[in-house]
């Protein structure tokens, strides 16, 4: 193994993570659009690998022909359909940078164990969320099922940016001492930050269910009345976000002595504190303007930046608490 093969799996791995929060967010925009069902078939769609963009691409049956579960779909719209088509290319791509990052690693299964199982994990789990993506598609976007999807996007993010963070593991451990008998409370509050997000995430994106309803039930001309349909859910969304914020300020408080020892820590936590003030005005902007389309994508595009500094600071604390251990 030589360093030019960590240095080339580190720049693989990078692309990846960024890749998958990149598929999070055009996720979203699906959402936004009302795009889920553009493609009522999986994988091809409206039986084609490439899709009509234009209704008289399709036969005159076509409603009941590609009906989903048992229900005719709705009216062809050319828009939706590519946006969701869209959708799975991209998610086919990552699986390409899934295979690369796990060929990457390859080469360093004898001293980094862990980079290769976790390559070789993210790979697999890709798979199996290829997998919870056609059954979206195939029960007609079931309540619940939306929130398993992304469930697993968290997951397969987590397990790529733990793997970059192993191939760091040399420069890690030069930070060995910095910390002392701090780092296993840092590390608990560090997951417990993450505990906390990972369910504010699971609320928003049951809240982002209840405004598909009551966007059907209102429509687009009542959007600035949707937040008083939205009932108790939206409200434990709302009031759950500050003891998310006040726990991740208390991390800060107790980061903050090791900053200037421990740099990396410094500019992670620095980032994490920028991204949720973005996040505070997003969500205060989303109450306070009748959920301005264009917002909702952002929210979750940050919150999952947010999710991945918070990882990738659990994940440093991890890593030095470990070294002694040689745990790899």
């Amino acid at each position: 193994m030589t360093a030019s093969g960590v240095s080339r799996y580190r720049k693989i791995a990078g692309i990846t993570v960024g890749a998958v929060i990149f598929l999070i967010l055009v996720g979203a925009v699906v959402r936004m659009t009302g795009s889920g069902m553009g493609c009522p078939d999986w994988p091809k769609c409206f039986g084609q690998w490439i899709p009509p963009t234009d209704i008289s691409e399709l036969p005159p049956d076509y409603k009941t022909r590609f009906q989903v579960a048992g229900k005719e779909i709705a009216d062809f719209d050319a828009f939706k359909t590519w946006v969701e088509y869209t959708n799975r290319l991209i998610g086919v791509l990552i699986g390409f940078f899934a295979i690369l990052t796990f060929v990457a690693a390859v080469p360093l299964r004898q001293k980094y164990q862990k980079v290769f199982r976790l390559s070789l994990a993210g790979l697999l789990l890709i798979i199996v969320q290829g997998g919870i993506g056609a059954y979206v598609v195939r029960t007609n976007l079931e309540t619940g099922t939306i929130t398993i999807h992304m469930v697993m996007a968290l997951i397969i993010l987590a397990v790529f940016i733990f793997a970059f963070l192993q191939s760091y593991r040399s420069e890690i451990k030069s930070y060995q001492t910095d910390l002392r008998s701090e780092v296993n409370f840092l590390l608990w509050i560090g997951l417990g930050v993450l505990v906390l997000s990972m369910i504010q995430i699971m609320l928003g994106t049951q809240v982002r269910e209840s405004i598909d309803l009551v966007a059907k039930e209102l429509g687009e001309a009542e959007r600035e009345n949707w937040i008083d349909k939205l009932g108790l859910g939206y409200n434990v969304h709302k009031f759950f976000y500050y003891i998310v914020v006040g726990s991740i300020l208390y991390w800060y408080y107790k980061l903050r002595p090791f900053f200037d020892s421990v740099r990396p820590l410094k500019y992670l936590t620095f980032l994490m504190i920028g991204v949720v003030g973005l996040e505070i005005l997003l969500g205060l902007g989303m109450h306070h303007l009748g959920i301005p389309p264009v917002f909702q994508p952002l929210h979750l595009l940050f919150a999952t930046i947010l999710f991945g500094l918070e990882l990738s600071l659990t994940g440093f604390l991890y890593l030095m608490r470990n070294q002694e251990k040689n745990d790899f």
